[in-house]
């Protein structure tokens, strides 16, 4: 065919794809549905959420949304919209099953995937994290659509110098992290606890380059000093003794936030026993009877049971409680996280046990959305991301049942959506 006879073709053919239909027909609405925005704001019942490329255009009654002729609609009347939850404290790449080792790229988007699955639809990998995930972020993988969005903060600061302190940090810089993770913290007296000088010139020179810090602890003590030398995140609760008036003048002062991580305490114990949620559905959906069989075996489980941390943790686990509620109740952010994504913490299920012990400690459903929307994204600056607003990522889960009448609600899934496009489950 000679080019006389293409260019026709071609005119024809530019024609077509310029007139492929009207502009509506880039927009789809969510219609009939309660919608949670995030923001700790009243629900909009029967209401209408327009998304267009991936982003939230508009939110609101179905009065007051104006849904373009062309618009594809799909009525999901009955059921709630909630944004996608923000894990604040999790860890991806590394644990496979219950395993740890297994550090990779595809390790990382299968990782990411199980989050996707529970309707966990951004991670903060609070460290362990290596050049595989680099490319994976949230700030270049933006076209992410079929697994959860990954910020991470690459090694946890490490060393026996402020200067040495100071070099990881720098280091973390160049691998291209999103947060700097410190650990002030001596596992119950077993190992030396990274002294404060150190800790202060990792702060400082995080901050220098724009840096927020989370500070993995477990001591009032420490959370003190960290809270003055400048962290931003208490990574855990504070489990030693109860906060007190003083202290919680201090972490409002400071604006720094607080992430509870109440099932890392339940990971320390529960395997003492055959865990009751192996035979949860919910659980079993994603993790068969392959992955653990390990956590059976009766030698195991002794050992476990009769392990310090293990007895410990559990008869402290009530003081975190009271901690959470207290900081919360007088207006601390609380950041929703787990620390699952370590062997035996299992992804996405403990996201949805930690809504339970939160709701146990004495929150309310709204208080617990609002911590895995709202304050994740503001207290960790996850930019577009958290509540249904003008201009964030569409990222949301439509739940069959309202989880404000109970939190265990969140678990009836029906659909996510990340970037606007229905995750394959």
């Amino acid at each position: 065919m000679n080019i006389q006879k293409i260019l026709p073709l071609l005119f024809v053919l530019a024609l077509a794809c310029k007139s492929r239909g009207p502009e509506g027909e880039s927009f789809t609405a969510y219609t009939g549905a309660t919608i949670i925005d995030g923001s700790g704001a009243a629900p909009v019942e029967n209401g209408v959420l327009l998304v267009r490329e991936g982003h939230v255009v508009a939110v609101g009654t179905k009065e007051n949304v104006a849904i373009p002729e062309h618009a594809i609609v799909h009525d999901v009347t009955g059921k709630t919209i909630v944004p996608g939850f923000i894990n604040g404290h999790g860890h991806v790449g590394d644990a496979k099953g219950i395993e740890g080792g297994h550090y990779s790229s595809e390790n990382i988007i299968d990782n990411l995937k199980l989050y996707a699955h529970y309707g966990i639809t951004t991670v903060v990998s609070l460290g362990g994290d290596k050049a595989e995930a680099e490319p994976l972020r949230a700030a270049n993988d933006t076209a992410t659509t079929q697994h959860a969005r990954l910020f991470i903060a690459g090694d946890i600061i490490h060393g026996n110098t402020p200067a040495d302190a100071r070099a990881v940090v720098d280091s973390n810089r160049h691998l291209g992290v999103d947060i700097i993770k410190i650990r002030v913290d001596d596992n119950l007296g077993t190992s030396p606890k990274m002294p404060e000088e150190i800790y202060r010139a990792a702060i400082a020179r995080a901050h220098e380059l724009g840096y927020k810090v989370a500070t993995h602890l477990y001591y009032l003590d420490d959370a003190r000093k960290l809270i003055d030398a400048g962290t931003d995140m208490l990574a855990h609760s504070v489990r030693d003794q109860p906060v007190d008036d003083a202290f919680v003048s201090l972490i409002k002062s400071k604006n720094v936030c607080y992430c509870p991580t109440l099932t890392r305490e339940l990971s320390t114990y529960v395997y003492g026993d055959t865990a009751a949620f192996f035979k949860d559905p919910f659980f079993t959906r994603a993790y068969d009877t392959a992955i653990i069989r390990p956590l059976l075996d009766p030698a195991r489980q002794q050992q476990v049971k009769t392990s310090k941390g293990a007895i410990t943790y559990r008869q402290q686990l009530p003081v975190a409680k009271a901690n959470l509620k207290t900081l919360c109740d007088q207006g601390v952010p609380i950041v929703f996280g787990t620390d699952s994504g370590v062997p035996t913490r299992f992804i996405g299920y403990f996201e949805h046990l930690e809504m339970e012990m939160m709701a146990d400690a004495g929150l309310t459903p709204m208080q617990i959305i609002v911590s895995a929307t709202k304050n994740a994204a503001e207290s960790l600056g996850l930019k577009n991301l958290g509540t249904l607003s003008k201009g964030h990522w569409a990222d949301f889960v439509i739940v069959d049942a309202n989880p404000l009448d109970d939190i265990r609600n969140m678990r009836k899934i029906n659909q996510v959506i990340i970037g606007g496009v229905d995750v394959k489950r």
